[in-house]
């Protein structure tokens, strides 16, 4: 049996690498602290059925979330504006070890609210299509 959410820790690997996405925002997996200003909440939000061929699973598909927080707007939706683009372009590849056929954006970057401190946050949203998730998977 696996343990922990192991999309969530693949992509926020991916963004930050110099060979990903090189993003320098602080992410965070499944929850966004109240601090820093300028965060990146990445959670996983359930998918689609899992694809099965002969009696087994050979694909999963989840769901996932990004919230981009700032006290400036553009800011906010420039980032996820980018790494809409670059996960969207990212098709076939091998993080920490799993295949990650395709990732598909299901929308542009939208305005999701502006919190108690008065900061924009804007989400975005994906499916993601990956190998299945064993326990032996980092």
């Amino acid at each position: 049996m696996t343990v922990g959410n192991f999309v969530e820790d693949d992509l926020a690997d991916y963004l930050t690498t110099s060979g990903g996405g090189g993003l320098t925002t602080t992410i965070y997996r499944g929850f966004m602290p109240e601090s820093p200003d300028e965060a990146l909440q990445i959670v996983v939000t359930g998918g689609y059925s899992d694809v099965h061929a002969f009696g087994r699973v050979v694909e999963e598909r989840p769901a996932v979330q990004m919230v981009r927080r700032s006290p400036v707007a553009n800011r906010a939706r420039a980032e996820l504006q980018y790494i809409k683009q670059f996960l969207s372009g990212s098709g076939d590849v091998t993080l920490n070890g799993t295949r990650y056929s395709w990732f598909s954006a299901l929308h542009p970057p939208f305005l999701l609210e502006r919190d108690t401190a008065n900061r924009w946050k804007f989400a975005l949203n994906f499916t993601v299509a990956k190998a299945p998730t064993t326990s032996t998977s980092t």
